[in-house]
């Protein structure tokens, strides 16, 4: 498992019941407040609301992406977090910002992580729930370095895998992507608009084809309904 970026780990995916009920919804459903614009209705800045994640253990620095989905609340992927160091998270604004982070959830079956950030202003995203559309999935690499990679979703699908240790049947709602991942893109947040995510990037297929898989804003806003940002948790063992 590569913890520095998104990883070709085999994931396996099929088409699920999901498309069906998505299909049946009356167009595509949205949470949170209307695309670019914020609550109190000042222009919505994206670079507001996308950060790097960098942390310490397990013998390597992890390097991914993650985006706010409330004021002092970043969503990024979960194998980023094992086995780090409390005191060695952290997100960097593309501005060069940096800020302490506190992990408060950690879900190994669906990848995913939520990160307090004490005092912070970020412009959370809205999440989409869509099965089509292109857009660009936005890593932050280093501060004045985000990089926008196109992406076009092929399919909602099931995301069938091994979970961030390989110890276990895990299963998510996810997207297939037509898109170039590269290392160190896990956690970037697939924007439609200037505000719309559509998901986050789990990984990439193992035979270096232009695919990659997310983790889907339904399965993510879902998972998010269980989370308890007063809270902190320890980080998971190295996997």
């Amino acid at each position: 498992m590569e913890h520095s970026g998104a990883r070709g780990v085999g994931v396996t995916a099929h088409r699920g019941i999901i498309a069906v009920l998505l299909a049946l919804a009356v167009a595509t459903l949205a949470v949170g407040c209307s695309s670019g614009e914020t609550p109190g209705g000042e222009a919505f800045d994206r670079h507001q609301a996308i950060v790097r994640i960098t942390a310490l253990g397990c013998g390597a620095p992890a390097l991914g992406s993650g985006f706010a989905v409330d004021e002092n609340l970043i969503v990024t992927s979960g194998h980023l977090i094992t086995g780090r160091t409390p005191e060695s998270l952290a997100v960097i604004r593309p501005d060069g910002t940096e800020a302490a982070a506190v992990l408060v959830a950690f879900d190994q079956d669906f990848d995913l992580a939520a990160l307090r950030v004490d005092d912070a202003t970020f412009q959370p995203v809205t999440l989409l729930e869509t099965e089509e559309g292109s857009g660009v999935a936005i890593a932050v690499r280093n501060p004045d370095d985000v990089e926008e990679i196109p992406f076009v979703i092929d399919d909602p699908v099931y995301v069938n895998w091994d979970g961030v240790f390989r110890d276990t049947e895990s299963r998510f709602h996810g997207l297939r992507l037509d898109a170039t991942i590269k290392r160190g893109d896990s956690g970037s947040g697939l924007f439609v608009s200037s505000q719309d995510v559509v998901g986050l990037v789990h990984s990439t297929n193992r035979a270096g084809l232009p695919r990659a898989y997310a983790v889907s804003a339904k399965q993510i806003r879902e998972w998010l309904e269980t989370v308890d940002d007063s809270t902190e948790v320890d980080a998971p063992r190295c996997a």
